[in-house]
């Protein structure tokens, strides 16, 4: 078997929202998928299961960056709008992209993840590397205080290869010293060194 990283999440108060408002997370989590295959070459598996729970596969080494896009890609469709997720890294067989055929300790260890996930968390992955699990808390912390529009430019300026600023201005109708202010408050440059440190160790993944 191939190792992955195994997401397994459900949207937060989804009981609570229109079926329109749970459709619209789940066409944001779609492209975030398409996005993460333009990354690693490879498909990143999306399965959506139950109304308002979801699976998806993303290569190892992208764990860490997948994590913090996902939660951009939510938090898009609203200020209150979130998901939580557990993480499994390890070995995993594909039968079809529908991930509820597969099978694996990565999927085993990401829905533990999630069944126990502290309270007061939103990503959780207790079996992963060290660097990553002490990676996770801090910025779980600072996706939690996004506003919507922090979402949006953390969404494309957290890609391995981020658009230029001038670029996001034109798509939101903003200046470009209003995204570069996003991006401070967003903890963007932060993140991304954090993204970068652990795709190069080893160790991390």
């Amino acid at each position: 078997m191939e190792t992955w990283a195994i997401f397994t999440g459900d949207i937060v108060k989804s009981s609570a929202m229109s079926r329109a408002e749970l459709d619209a997370i789940f066409v944001r989590l779609d492209d975030a998928a398409k996005a993460l295959t333009a990354w690693q070459g490879q498909p990143a598996r999306m399965t959506r299961f139950r109304g308002d729970g979801w699976q998806m596969a993303v290569t190892p080494s992208f764990t860490f960056r997948a994590a913090l896009v996902l939660r951009a890609a939510v938090r898009r469709c609203g200020k209150t709008a979130d998901t939580r997720f557990g993480i499994g890294i390890g070995p995993a067989h594909f039968t079809s992209d529908d991930l509820s055929r597969a099978d694996g300790a990565a999927l085993v260890s990401s829905g533990h993840a999630l069944d126990n996930m502290p309270r007061a968390r939103r990503m959780h992955a207790p079996d992963a590397p060290l660097a990553l699990r002490a990676a996770l808390p801090l910025a779980d912390r600072i996706a939690g205080g996004w506003t919507k529009r922090q979402a949006d430019v953390a969404y494309y300026m957290l890609a391995p290869e981020p658009p230029v600023q001038a670029e996001l201005a034109r798509q939101f109708d903003l200046t470009q010293q209003s995204v570069q202010g996003h991006v401070e408050a967003a903890g963007i440059d932060e993140l991304r060194e954090v993204c970068e440190v652990l795709e190069e160790s080893k160790s991390a993944i």
